[in-house]
């Protein structure tokens, strides 16, 4: 799981506050994220007093889970954190297969300076991970959208994205994408993370089916010998059209030992699943398994659990039969402020459930459920949230 400080010189004085861009760069994000909705989230924030510039996203137990409710419900590639705008469809999973993301050819390089230019004149901003306890920083063009930037720590080392250029920032319908995502793998350690040093691993397409429609990658999740992401399309135009996201899967090692590989899915959207109560997703990295646990109201007010084991490699899914229990533990970490690294612990979750009498724990890694969020904010600000004034499309 990924931690985060956007360091942008020049721009202090503008960006908006560190909870709003942590707040897009979850997976789950759409449109719906209102001005009025935005005072009044952060006036509640202001009451606190020495609140912190740096967010720690296993802090609040789960990548992404202020955006659960913030931004809507739904690993879409388009509002930050492998995101590209506000706005997004609400999709999650049902067990539909698509055809596999194909490879491309990379677009043509953008007129501007490169990276290594940029940097040396001082034209940059940095990104900062927290990976294993080191902190690995991604120096982008100041032009480039860093809530998009992704990484991701995997059995092979650390697996990075960086956002690519874009086009029409002023026509939020026309904003796209001028070059493709791409796909790094950097050996661990190696705190720079930066394409001279890198593997390419892979090139998505630029396109997806028309000239005005474009690949948008989501949120990375390690899972042993594969990479788990989520991805979709979206077509410009005066109102942004987008189709149901996907989550897919490529082989980190038969990608690392530079074997043609291409990703291939695994689920497509369904959009009233894996939104309520503590839904989440998990990766069992030493079986090549997700762990699904969804709620589904019963009618009085309640929830029931329904919980499912699918194998990334066959494709195959199983349901469990028994009742998946989460717990919250605390673990040592380090937060880094520019070059000074403090001691702390985070909170974490682990999810604990039974196979075939064999008992398993595995930690959680993606919070699709509101219910994670509500907890959070309680947490952070000692207030309960009225859901009706956060969710405005769920």
């Amino acid at each position: 799981m990924k931690h985060r400080q956007a360091e942008n010189a020049g721009k202090v004085g503008t960006e908006k506050p560190e909870w709003y861009r942590e707040a897009g760069r979850g997976p789950f994000a759409e449109d719906g994220f209102t001005p009025q909705l935005m005072a009044r989230i952060e006036l509640a924030a202001e009451r606190r007093n020495g609140a912190v510039k740096v967010i720690m996203r296993r802090r609040i137990g789960i990548a992404g889970v202020t955006a659960v409710l913030l931004l809507g419900v739904l690993l879409w590639p388009l509002a930050g954190g492998g995101k590209e705008s506000g706005d997004g469809p609400q999709v999650i999973w049902n067990n539909k297969s698509g055809a596999a993301v194909q490879p491309s050819v990379p677009a043509a390089p953008s007129p501007s300076p490169s990276p290594a230019a940029q940097r040396s004149s001082g034209y940059f901003s940095k990104v900062n991970f927290e990976l294993g306890g080191l902190k690995y920083v991604m120096s982008l063009p100041i032009d480039r959208d860093e809530r998009s930037a992704q990484a991701v720590e995997t059995p092979l080392g650390i697996v990075w994205s960086p956002p690519p250029p874009k086009a029409d920032y002023l026509r939020p319908g026309y904003t796209r994408n001028t070059e493709p995502y791409t796909l790094y793998l950097t050996p661990k350690g190696h705190t720079e993370l930066s394409v001279e040093s890198a593997q390419r691993l892979y090139t998505f397409p630029l396109y997806a089916g028309g000239a005005q429609t474009y690949f948008a990658l989501g949120y990375l999740l390690s899972a042993g010998d594969y990479l788990v992401f989520t991805n979709g399309t979206y077509t410009v135009g005066e109102v942004k059209q987008q189709s149901p996201g996907k989550m897919s899967a490529l082989d980190l090692r038969k990608a690392s030992a530079g074997e043609v590989t291409v990703p291939f899915d695994l689920f497509t959207n369904d959009s009233t699943a894996y939104s309520l109560d503590h839904a989440f997703i998990a990766a069992d990295p030493e079986r090549n398994e997700l762990l699904l646990v969804d709620y589904k109201e019963d009618g009085n007010g309640g929830f029931i659990q329904h919980s499912k084991l699918y194998d990334i490699t066959t494709g195959k899914s199983n349901v469990l039969p028994g009742t998946v229990t989460t717990e919250k533990k605390k673990r040592p970490t380090k937060v880094h402020y520019g070059e000074l690294s403090i001691d702390t612990e985070e909170d974490y979750y682990v999810a604990h459930y039974e196979v075939n009498g064999e008992k398993r724990t595995v930690d959680i890694g993606m919070a699709t459920g509101e219910q994670w969020f509500y907890d959070w904010w309680y947490d952070e600000h000692g207030e309960k949230i009225d859901a009706s004034t956060i969710k405005k499309k769920l």
